[in-house]
């Protein structure tokens, strides 16, 4: 069984979208109460081992980034403003490819499952309802995990 260091991935994700002036804040896990203008929510999807050789994984790591906009206070600049933003972080993530630490890169073209997407939804949060584009970015992160018998 492999022991995954999620947390930094958690951070690393975090860190960017903090210091990319894309988003007014980024926090880790859903929002409890209504987010101000456009918000980051970053979660884990899913963890796997993609490659296994004797001293090291290669790891899948799949973050969901959340980014939340009012939906109806004026509907055709929340879908643009989200249109924007999507556009922006995934231009980002592409060219800043590592994130440094251990991540080695964005799999944008999922060699290893899923590839670099985003999905648009509404969401209810506190009773105020928001736009949210959903990105799935798919990570590949060298040697995090640890093997245990």
């Amino acid at each position: 069984m492999a022991a995954f260091n999620i947390k930094s991935t958690l951070l690393a994700i975090q860190s960017y979208l903090a210091a990319s002036g894309h988003v007014k804040l980024a926090r880790i896990g859903e929002p409890k109460s209504p987010p101000e203008s456009v918000t980051a929510a970053v979660y884990m999807s899913s963890v796997a081992v993609a490659e296994l050789t004797l001293a090291t994984t290669i790891e899948s790591q799949v973050v969901t980034i959340r980014l939340y906009r009012g939906a109806f206070d004026d509907a055709e600049a929340a879908e643009l403003e989200l249109a924007q933003v999507v556009s922006n972080i995934s231009r980002d993530l592409l060219g800043e490819f590592d994130l440094g630490g251990t991540i080695r890169n964005v799999d944008a073209g999922g060699q290893y499952g899923t590839g670099l997407s985003a999905r648009w939804g509404y969401v209810d949060v506190g009773g105020t309802m928001y736009r949210v584009a959903d990105m799935t970015v798919p990570l590949v992160v060298d040697d995090s995990a640890s093997l245990a018998p």
